[in-house]
């Protein structure tokens, strides 16, 4: 059995497995319910606003995702769901990703580092070499700082979250800004950047979806995504993320029946039909939280011809037509991906809050 497989009950709380249910309406749902409410409590309190926070609905298609294990746990006080802990153990690969929310009325009781200390146990379990951790934090905070190996960005060290990484054993790799950027984009600015883009963009075009991927894009899509493990900016952070035709597919059929919806754009070489890049956005149907910019890309041999920026645009285009009642977006990109926040900033995105990447090697 494993550790993070029975209910461990220690001072003052009991730390149990999440039960994911088949819907968020099932009688076995409390917990993840719970779970998820955590979650975005400790979410919005580390960003400084609630940008991501995200429905229990909106969440459930990742917990049943099957091409990658994930291990959730619960810590309860008196029944009450008090905090959270999770391990993402993607296939074949030798890191995992850990993370624990504790609610603040509840810290300092040791509840974050039990399910911690279970966590890195399963994950030793796994035979995994590394487990690597993602931690938010606002805009402007004052004092001591650790800054990022990549000489990008840095770390408050008085966070409770630097601190108890840090207690952990954790080291710090690389910081990421999050970006806001309010809708509509003024039309000048989008008509001038558009054809800019399009200019320099000459024999490419661009193509865009929403929901599930078109069946002659499945491949491209399965390729892009791979790629972005080797070619986006990732410092000293080990990622492994590789995607086939039936791992996109069966993620579409998740997101079939979620409140939400992936708006993709693709940007393809006319003189060999090849898909070169691509960008998507998460989007809610049923709350009026941000539009979250996922993964953008554009192969290597195919940069300095503004095909990043034509894609963003492409896609921020069928964003104000399908959802005009959406008011923002938000993104992540990496401090030295120079080019990426160049291409934002440009578009109107503004740093909202940061975003630290923190590495534990566990063998080797």
């Amino acid at each position: 059995m494993s550790s993070t497989d029975h209910t461990t009950t220690l001072s003052g709380f009991t730390i149990e497995p999440l039960v994911v249910p088949d819907r968020i309406d099932a009688d076995d749902a409390a917990d993840f319910i719970g779970f998820a409410a955590v979650r975005n409590t400790v979410e919005a309190e580390q960003r400084g606003h609630t940008g991501e926070v995200m429905t229990a609905a909106e969440l459930l298609p990742d917990w049943k995702d099957e091409s990658r294990s994930m291990v959730g746990l619960v810590a309860k006080v008196d029944g009450r769901v008090v905090a959270r802990g999770t391990l993402a153990l993607p296939a074949g690969a030798p890191e995992c990703w850990g993370a624990v929310s504790v609610l603040p009325e509840f810290r300092d009781r040791g509840i974050g580092s039990a399910l911690y200390e279970l966590l890195e146990q399963r994950a030793r379990e796994e035979g995994r070499s590394t487990i690597q951790n993602q931690s938010t934090y606002p805009a402007g905070v004052e004092g001591e700082v650790i800054p990022a190996p990549t000489g990008f960005g840095s770390v408050p060290l008085d966070l409770p979250s630097t601190r108890f990484l840090r207690r952990q054993g954790f080291s710090l790799e690389q910081v990421a800004r999050i970006s806001a950027l309010p809708l509509p984009v003024d039309t000048d600015v989008f008509s001038a950047l558009l054809e800019e883009a399009v200019v320099a963009a000459a024999g490419y075009r661009t193509v865009s979806w929403h929901g599930r991927t078109p069946e002659e894009w499945v491949d491209s899509i399965a390729r892009l995504r791979t790629r972005m493990s080797t070619d986006a900016p990732n410092a000293g952070i080990d990622v492994t993320d590789v995607w086939t035709a039936e791992r996109v597919r069966a993620v579409d059929d998740l997101w079939a029946d979620s409140p939400r919806l992936a708006l993709t754009s693709i940007v393809v070489e006319e003189a060999t039909g090849e898909a070169v890049g691509f960008t998507e956005l998460d989007v809610s149907t049923v709350s009026d939280r941000p539009a979250e910019q996922m993964d953008t890309l554009v192969l290597r041999e195919h940069r300095g011809h503004r095909l990043g920026m034509l894609l963003k645009l492409a896609n921020l285009r069928e964003l104000t037509r399908r959802f005009p009642a959406c008011a923002l977006v938000e993104t992540v990109n990496a401090e030295e991906n120079r080019p990426m926040l160049d291409v934002n900033d440009s578009i109107g995105f503004a740093a909202a809050s940061f975003s630290a990447r923190w590495r534990k090697t566990l063998i080797g």
